[in-house]
Parts: structure tokens; C-alpha cells; sequence
């Protein structure tokens, strides 16, 4: 079994990932390290993988994620990025970090993804699966969409907007967050819906049920002006019709190699780590 490295396209963290490959070598792991020009196929099968270590930001995790096809394959994260919410900020020796996990001896935590089908007007049909979140968004036109949402067959609102933002718990931390959403633990496995600037006084996020599938129709002839997003990616949908979007069949598997979610929490939005809170009188 096989240790693939993913690292980012910046220069010095390919130089790392060099590194640090032939540091793994002489500890006797069979290491590779993916082609940063190459997000589309790994260079190792998947099922020859035992840890996949994105090497980067959050964009370089994900791009594993989409590298593996949501296998379930532990991933080990290492930050080389800015924000780098999912990389963590592991402070121990990498090559020790990496001996653990293939141990076994690390925290193992599986996270919910979101399956997403979007039909055209023309009823094309697309499928897609993220980690994070789908955007539905007004384009380069900046002109407002206009859409329906509901859930489980229930209408829900009738709006205009800035977008639509579904989110798994995984992506709450991310642009969901930015467009008034809540943090959500990794734990829970529902989504959440947000409008983003909704021309609405009353409209807030929803959080829904594991079991919960959302619709959205597109309306009126904007369409053909806003953008799709899936974590991040641009998706070429010319005229989106019906957005339906469910918890995914497929889960990701992190390995933790430094802090808890709530750590993560506390350091990236709140400028922690505080002290425990026992020692706080």
C-alpha cells in the first residue's frame, strides 16, 4: 500500500513534497507524489492507496477529495496555505504524523458530502458530488436570480436573490459562513440552506434532516446569466432549470492529525486557543 502526496501548484510546496517524499523513503514507506498538472486521475489506483496527504489549502483538499473520487480513503492534511480551515495546523514532525496514521493512531473522522443533480432547460442532466457546498449565483451580468425553493415537495420561498448556497456541515465553515450561515459540527450528516442576500426581510438559513431533499427551480430568462459552483469549481451550465441536491452516498475519511473541530473553530474565527475553560475564573 501506497502514501500519495497532493500538493499544490505553488513552487515551495512542490519542493516540499520532494522533501518530504524522500524523507518517507528512507523511513521504508512507498510514497508517490501527484503531478500538481494532473487533478483528474491519480498516478496511484485508488484502491493501492492506504493515506492520501493533500499538501496545500483548503482548495488542495478538496482537490484530493475530487482526485480519489470520494473514496474512502483516509486523508491527511498538512497546511501550506492561508486560512487552510480543513488542513489543520498539525505542530508534530510530518513523517512521525504520517507512521501514526498508517498506524492507525490517529483520529479517524468520516465527514457527509452532498449529491447534486442540475437539469437544464433543455432537460440535460448533471451529477455532481462535493465535500463542501453547491453556489447558485447571480453572474457576470450582476444581475439578482430568481428562484423557488422547497423542501421534501414543500415550497419554501419564492425569491430574489445574490444566490442559493447548500452546505454540508463540512462546508458550514466556508462560503456558507460568509453568507450568514451557522457552524455546523462534522458530526451532524443534514445539510443547510442559504439564500445569499435574499431581497427578503424574514429569510434565514434552514438546516435540514439527513433524510431532507431540497429543490430549487430556476425562474425567468436570468438563468442564462448566473453561475454554479461545486466547492469551488465553476460548472458550465448554460440555462439551469431544477437544482435538487440530498445528502451524498459517499463519505469522506479525515485523518486529524491536530486539533478538533472545535479547536479549528476557536483558532480560525475567534483568535484562540483560549485557555480550558476550568482554568478561566
Amino acid at each position: 500500500m501506497k502514501v500519495l502526496l497532493v500538493p499544490s501548484d505553488m513552487a515551495d510546496v512542490q519542493a516540499s513534497a520532494r522533501y518530504l517524499a524522500s524523507r518517507l523513503t528512507i523511513a521504508g514507506i512507498d510514497v508517490c507524489v501527484q503531478p500538481s498538472e494532473n487533478t483528474e486521475t491519480p498516478i496511484v489506483p485508488v484502491e493501492e492507496l492506504a493515506l492520501v496527504v493533500p499538501m496545500g489549502g483548503d482548495g488542495t483538499f478538496l482537490s484530493a477529495t475530487r482526485l480519489i473520487g470520494f473514496a474512502p480513503v483516509p486523508l491527511l492534511a498538512f497546511n501550506y496555505g492561508t486560512l487552510s480551515f480543513l488542513a489543520g495546523s498539525p505542530e508534530r514532525d510530518e513523517v512521525e504524523l504520517i507512521c501514526d496514521a498508517l498506524a492507525g493512531d490517529v483520529v479517524f473522522e468520516r465527514r457527509s458530502t452532498v449529491d447534486i443533480s442540475i437539469e437544464e432547460v433543455n432537460g440535460a442532466r448533471y451529477e455532481f458530488t462535493a465535500l463542501n457546498e453547491m453556489a447558485y449565483t447571480r453572474g457576470t451580468s450582476g444581475r439578482v436570480v430568481e428562484y423557488a425553493y422547497g423542501i421534501n415537495g414543500t415550497t419554501i420561498a419564492h425569491l430574489k436573490a445574490d444566490g442559493l448556497i447548500v452546505s454540508t456541515p463540512t462546508g458550514s465553515t466556508g462560503y456558507a459562513l460568509s453568507a450568514g450561515g451557522p457552524v455546523v459540527s462534522p458530526a451532524y450528516t443534514g445539510l443547510v440552506v442559504i439564500p445569499v442576500a435574499p431581497h427578503a426581510l424574514s429569510t434565514r438559513a434552514i438546516v435540514l434532516a439527513p433524510s431532507d431533499i431540497l429543490e430549487a427551480t430556476i425562474i425567468g430568462s436570468r438563468a442564462q446569466d448566473s453561475s454554479l459552483f461545486i466547492d469551488g469549481r465553476t460548472i458550465d451550465v448554460e440555462r439551469p432549470h431544477k437544482i435538487i441536491a440530498r445528502r451524498g452516498e459517499n463519505e469522506v475519511l479525515f485523518a486529524l492529525g491536530g486539533g478538533n473541530f472545535f479547536n479549528n473553530v476557536s483558532r480560525v474565527f475567534f483568535g484562540g486557543p483560549y485557555p480550558d475553560l476550568d482554568e478561566i475564573g
